[in-house]
């Protein structure tokens, strides 16, 4: 439709939405919308949703059907306007309105409320006088504004208006932009350089496997004890294609653990998304578990590697920055309760709690590198 063609094309104004043409037609612009009736109403009940009915007479209407009669013709009303607004303006170079007159048209004029009067008032506003048409006996034409006459004798004499003073800023360099807010997304911070496992293929494998971990970390805590490692094995086999069962073993092991049971309860959430604005700083990202209580708040991330750190000094600083960047989103959000921040390596099991002072120190290389305080 919207194509340029050599044709005349007969539409529905809903149907001519975004299009335009050099010449546009408005042929059936006399339609009275008073006459128009409605075959049913949505009766609008005092409980639940209304109820769709035929539309009786205005005589055998009761005082909420007469309520709910009179809201819908106010919505076909602004429908109406609506409508006109759309289909005057897809003409480019040239706007045409007009209509026929039936048997109720009194005196040969067009209903009050129909398009065709509305433009008429329109255009003898805009100074449009009625002249004479061989078609049609009599049109309203306007062509535009036109100059003043004050304006043309101006442009005969060849005066020119007084130049404009030069602004100041005009030759003042312009200021730097000011930086936009980067999300810093803690998963991303620093390098991964832990040594195992190693490159090639058994790091693609080590991957996959993470994945898997905190796919049956995040589907198996709501199952109940007994049937979480048939439930496990089942969604490796059908949603993975894996056979693995030691992977169920491990998450299972885990799961069991009483140390663990609070991470994995019921009020915990799974992959739960953060973003905060800390300083001029927006941090976003999703962590593994997140257990927001009345009291505090504990944020906790997975880690799947084969090797697991023998010490709170042994662990790897991006693992540890990372959580500095979600306690500091969190203090935002939660800045009523204290947050506490762990790492679980899964190949120990083993929960490492994060110090206050420990994180304290890598916050604050954290945010001093991303807003370039520091050089990384």
């Amino acid at each position: 439709p919207s194509a340029p063609a050599d044709a005349v094309r007969l539409m529905t104004v809903h149907g001519s939405k975004g299009l335009q043409a050099p010449l546009v037609i408005l042929a059936d612009a006399t339609g009275d919308p008073e006459l128009a009736r409605r075959d049913t109403l949505d009766w609008a009940l005092e409980a639940g949703s209304p109820v769709s009915i035929v539309a009786p007479k205005k005589e055998e209407q009761c005082e909420s059907l007469r309520e709910t009669a009179d809201a819908a013709r106010g919505r076909d009303m602004e429908e109406h306007w609506r409508l006109l607004y759309v289909a005057a303006t897809r003409a480019e170079e040239r706007l045409v309105v007009g209509g026929a007159l039936g048997r109720r048209h009194k005196e040969g004029e067009a209903p009050e409320k129909s398009w065709y009067k509305a433009v008429d008032r329109a255009l003898a506003t805009l100074g449009a006088e009625l002249e004479p048409d061989p078609e049609w006996g009599a049109a309203r034409h306007f062509r535009g504004a036109t100059p003043t006459v004050a304006t043309r004798i101006e442009r005969r004499a060849g005066r020119r208006p007084p130049p404009l003073a030069e602004p100041a800023w005009l030759r003042v360099p312009a200021p730097p932009e000011a930086r936009p807010f980067r999300p810093l997304a803690p998963s991303a911070i620093g390098l991964d350089r832990v040594a195992d496992p190693p490159p090639g293929p058994a790091l693609v494998d080590a991957a996959r496997r993470g994945r898997l971990l905190h796919a049956l970390f995040e589907r198996l805590p709501p199952i109940a004890p007994e049937r979480r490692h048939a439930a496990g094995l089942q969604w490796l086999r059908r949603s993975a294609g894996v056979e693995d069962e030691t992977l169920v073993d491990q998450v299972c092991a885990i799961l069991s653990e009483p140390g663990f049971a609070e991470i994995f309860g019921p009020d915990a959430l799974a992959e739960a998304p953060i973003a905060a604005l800390v300083g001029t700083q927006v941090i976003a990202g999703t962590v593994d578990r997140l257990l927001v209580g009345t009291r505090q708040v504990m944020v906790v991330d997975f880690k799947t590697g084969r090797r697991v750190p023998d010490s709170l000094e042994r662990l790897p600083t991006h693992h540890v920055e990372q959580m500095a960047a979600y306690v500091a989103a969190l203090e935002v959000i939660f800045p009523d309760r204290p947050v506490t921040a762990a790492l679980l390596y899964t190949s120990g099991p083993r929960l490492f709690t994060l110090p206050q002072e420990f994180l304290a120190l890598h916050k604050n290389t954290v945010l001093a590198v991303e807003t370039g305080a520091v050089t990384p």
